[in-house]
């Protein structure tokens, strides 16, 4: 059995996919038996925090045994004045997703961004949790987006996901040893790139499921369920 560590719940774009029917396709394909996810609904225009957690509170009572949910924070947040340390004492999150081209980061300038981010990766590090990242080649997402918080924070496990592009995946990789990357939406040649750099043991599974049912599977006029055997096949 394995874990898919990149799930989703929650709004993406004017798709809402419910908890229920997510953990059930996973489970029911008969490979995995841990589950890694976020809420997608943080991507949403002005969503506040406490709809996020009702979502992730309602899914934890009936899976917290299978699901750990991630604590995807958002710049927002700060004005709605969330607190880091209150935040992951209140839900049983086992790290964070940070998503740079979802939700406009721009730590470079604005110093209460980089404050919370430092306390972001402070917090990772002392727990030794993992802080999930978006990837993508679109410049605000590139996997070198984050870096300056990477060497000084060595207990937290950062996992730059989709591996997008290889090449500065794999720069970071070699930089510093607390970086791994995942398999999510992540072009096939990428990964092995990724492998045959010599890293194919800091490659952990992910799907992003079900975003890839909402891009291939609903055009096709599969199920959920059909969508996820599909997503494993290389299992």
């Amino acid at each position: 059995m394995h874990k898919d560590s990149h799930v989703h719940i929650g709004w993406f774009k004017k798709k809402f996919y419910g908890f229920e029917s997510v953990f059930e396709a996973i489970l029911a394909c008969g490979k995995i038996n841990e589950i890694v996810y976020s809420s997608t609904s943080s991507c949403v225009e002005d969503i506040k925090y406490d709809l996020v957690v009702k979502e992730i509170e309602v899914a934890q009572k009936k899976y917290s045994s299978v699901a750990t949910p991630l604590f995807w924070f958002i710049p927002d947040y700060i004005n709605q004045s969330i607190k880091i340390d209150v935040a992951m004492g209140e839900l049983n999150y086992g790290g964070f997703k940070l998503h740079s081209w979802g939700n406009k980061w721009d730590f470079e300038k604005d110093t209460k961004q980089a404050e919370v981010l430092r306390e972001i990766f402070s917090y990772a590090d002392k727990k030794k949790l993992q802080i999930l990242i978006h990837t993508g080649e679109n410049g605000v997402d590139r996997p070198n987006r984050f870096e300056r918080f990477f060497g000084e924070h060595k207990n937290a496990k950062i996992i730059l996901a989709h591996c997008r592009p290889a090449n500065e995946t794999i720069e970071m990789m070699e930089k510093y040893e607390n970086v791994f990357c995942d398999t999510s939406f992540a072009p096939y040649d990428s990964v092995e790139q990724v492998k045959n750099a010599g890293f194919g043991k800091r490659v952990i599974f992910g799907t992003d499921f079900p975003i890839t049912h909402f891009y291939y599977g609903a055009k096709k006029g599969i199920s959920l369920e059909e969508q996820y055997v599909e997503d494993v096949k290389g299992l």
